[in-house]
């Protein structure tokens, strides 16, 4: 076999075996073992980003990548397999934990748990590169899992009220997530016989095109359950709730992983959903289009009040993953007008379609245009916010160890006086405001004029009598694309807000702002660099875009047979033209309106709102907290309780069935002797006893014999131990009873299946 189809199986169990030597240098009594593990940390990690482009490097010299199987039981075996898209993340991956590495050297050193940190930190890293380069749904899922139980012990890392609060939503809702896959797993392999990408596309598409409502019905649930697990990874609304407090308590390394990587595993995840599951159906689309909107938009509004650092940067993550999916909603509805354009079932055959001249080649070529758009915004973005938020997430972790806090109150003028902080700062913030020649304006032009082109198409096929009916109208597309730039403007608003804080205002006790000023060294060299080697791109992506930018997003395309039908779609969009650049700026107007009125004199000032304290609060109403009043509410208090009442019913059903036995079948018979309390074993053992004690007494002549009673002691200790084994034995009773139960419904669902 191939090294390099080796690799990639080998980038998956590498950082696992580097977990074995973490964990033996733990165990060797030294001083230095902290700074050791976080060696090989920031070892394990640069050997990773090393594997990882040479597959890229193989790939372009046009080595073969097949799939690499670890067998299983009943076929559910590992699969793993490369591609252009895995591959740009993988890399990815990789360098955004090297930076970290770099970043946690100094920012962990007095870090209690350090070691605890670097361990799971590692398996984290294999599980991540084990989801990207997954073959079929179920490696995906299996790696998946183990990414979410591990990054849960960087939420709960600080081991304080918050954090465990903030962990155990986390947790909730990733057990709730993984359920939800698992269905929705189950539901697929019964439809299409396979959990393998390369098969179940093909299968997918016959499976529509067979006409049969209930097949279409059973793959929009599969997606659906689907969706809940990757959305809640990704930070989608509705389940978006565990995102704010457990990137606000997670450790500022972590929490850029968080935010640049573990979040795209999510949207990765229904991607492959929308792409391989439910292909061209614009319903599923429209879906996703206002998923991603709401989450956008709430996103940003929740950044803009926020009065934290770090949670403005955690809903500033959650409106980005948003503008994401609507650019993966849009590929959908596009394929949808091309598929009924085209009257083909496939993308591949939509080049043939119209080479052959059977369709309007102007009007497909249109629309092929602004599919590829769509396509290469959406994985261009994905990639600019990683970059981007690994610099802003690590700009906070040096903020807080100079500060310990992330209060905006009392983080105020930290910036001032700091050069580097500043130009690091502002490349970051601008990238992802969408600020024209930075690498945000691109993605985001392209995902816009998608959005655009797609109303115009729309506006142009309603006068059209002869169009296919579709799942979107121009006026609908028009409102899309309205929310859109308003919330580009509100990105321009929160992250003006941070700059403003940080570089502009003053903090107001005089005393601490002297502080502020006088600290030259805030931040380690290795921090420094770590920083930099992340913004640096940022400029490059925006400002050579067909250097750098268009490269990407062509090779990521490869995976799905795409790069052939979007070849030199770059060249159509004029990215500095008056129209693109109009809706730049509306968006930049947009934000400094947001921010004057909303910041400056709301919030400040308290012109709308009371504000006796001053300074920056949280302005979002607390009855609106989706966490506290509903999830929580509904999963910790009611579903528990009825449960419960469920549970004593069923267990109460049972124990009487059980009694009911005895009495008949298995009846009951005394004991030759009644004994008050214990059974004979007990009072053997407890009479032996005493009489050796008082042997004892007489042997060693001794006084002051009392006796003890040993009898009563162990006929309590004894009825003690039984009625704990028979409470035992009635748990274990309810769990095979329950177990029969769902075994029963299992049998009931593959029989009506099939």
């Amino acid at each position: 076999m191939d090294m390099a189809i080796r690799n990639s199986f080998w980038t998956v169990l590498f950082p696992f075996v580097m977990c074995f030597w973490v964990w033996f240098v733990s165990r060797v009594r030294t001083k230095d073992k902290k700074k050791v593990c976080a060696w090989i940390m920031i070892l394990a990690s640069a050997v990773e980003l090393v594997a990882t482009l040479s597959l890229v490097i193989c790939d372009l010299r046009g080595i073969s990548m097949d799939v690499y199987e670890i067998a299983g039981t009943g076929g559910l075996g590992l699969h793993f397999m490369y591609s252009g898209f895995r591959g740009i993340f993988g890399v990815l991956t990789a360098f955004a934990w090297f930076v970290t590495s770099l970043f946690s050297f100094d920012y962990m050193k007095n870090d209690t748990n350090v070691i605890g940190y670097d361990l799971f930190n590692l398996l984290t890293l294999g599980a991540t590169m084990g989801i990207f380069y997954a073959a079929d749904l179920f490696t995906l899922f299996f790696f998946f899992e183990i990414m979410s139980f591990t990054s849960f012990v960087w939420v709960a890392h600080r081991q304080t009220r918050d954090s465990l609060y903030a962990a155990g939503t986390y947790l909730g809702i990733a057990v709730a997530g993984g359920m939800a896959i698992l269905m929705g797993l189950f539901i697929l392999y019964s439809r299409l016989g396979t959990l393998a990408f390369d098969g179940m596309y093909d299968r997918a598409v016959m499976l529509m095109s067979s006409g049969s409502s209930a097949d279409a019905t059973w793959l929009f649930v599969a997606a659906g359950c689907m969706f809940v697990g990757f959305g809640a990874k990704a930070g989608a609304f509705p389940v978006h709730v565990w995102l704010p407090q457990s990137y606000t308590e997670a450790p500022a390394p972590a929490t850029a992983l968080l935010s640049a990587i573990l979040s795209k595993t999510g949207v990765f995840g229904i991607m492959l959903v929308t792409l391989d599951v439910l292909p061209m159906r614009g319903s599923w689309g429209m879906f996703l289009l206002m998923v991603g909107v709401v989450t956008m938009v709430l996103g940003g509004i929740r950044g803009v009040m926020s009065s934290n650092f770090k949670t403005t940067l955690a809903y500033s993550s959650m409106s980005q993953i948003g503008f994401i999916l609507t650019g993966v909603g849009m590929q959908s509805l596009l394929a949808e007008y091309l598929m009924k354009m085209t009257g083909t079932g496939q993308v591949a055959e939509l080049i043939g379609a119209v080479d052959s001249g059977y369709v309007d080649h102007e009007a497909v070529a249109e629309i092929t245009k602004v599919f590829g758009m769509a396509v290469n915004g959406t994985c261009l973005h994905m990639l600019n916010h990683s970059l981007v938020k690994l610099v802003l997430f690590m700009v906070a972790g040096v903020i807080f160890m100079q500060v310990r806090s992330y209060e905006l109150n009392q983080v105020r003028g930290f910036g001032r006086k700091k050069p580097f902080l500043l130009a690091v700062f502002v490349l970051a913030a601008a990238g992802v405001g969408g600020i024209p020649f930075l690498n945000g304006y691109v993605s985001k032009t392209l995902l816009h004029e998608s959005i655009a082109e797609y109303g115009a198409l729309l506006a142009f096929a309603e006068g059209n009598p002869g169009a296919p009916a579709l799942s979107a109208t121009p006026a609908l597309m028009r409102a899309v694309e309205v929310l859109f730039l308003f919330s580009g403007g509100l990105t321009v608003a929160y992250m003006t807000k941070l700059f403003v804080v940080l570089f502009v205002e003053k903090n107001s006790d005089k005393k601490v702002q002297e502080t502020y000023d006088a600290a030259k060294a805030y931040a380690p060299l290795g921090s420094k660099f770590a920083i930099a080697l992340c913004a640096l791109p940022i400029p490059f992506i925006g400002m050579l875009r067909n250097l750098v930018a268009q490269p990407i997003a062509e090779y990521g395309l490869v995976r799905f047979g795409l790069s052939h039908l979007l070849e030199n779609q770059h060249e159509n969009i004029h990215y500095y033209s008056l129209h693109n650049l109009s809706g730049a700026l509306v968006s930049i107007i947009v934000g400094a309106a947001v921010y004057f009125l909303v910041v400056r004199i709301m919030i400040l000032r308290g012109v709308f709102v009371k504000n006796k304290e001053g300074g920056y609060r949280d302005v979002f109403p607390s009855w609106l907290n989706l966490e506290k009043y509903v999830y929580r509410a509904v999963f910790y208090t009611a579903v528990p309780f009825v449960l419960g009442i469920i549970s004593r019913i069923l267990d109460s059903i049972v124990d009487t069935a059980v009694v009911i036995l005895r009495k008949t079948v298995y009846s009951d018979r005394a004991l030759p002797y009644e004994l008050p309390e214990g059974n004979r074993v007990t009072h053997r053992i407890g009479y032996t006893m005493e009489r050796v004690r008082l042997l004892y007494y007489a042997v060693m002549r001794k006084e002051g014999y009392e006796p003890k009673n040993y009898e009563h002691k162990l006929a309590m200790k004894g009825t003690d131990i039984f009625e704990n084994l028979r409470i035992i034995e009635r748990s274990l009773s309810f769990g095979l009873f329950m177990f029969c139960v769902g075994l029963g419904l299992t049998m009931m669902y593959l029989l009506m299946v099939n």
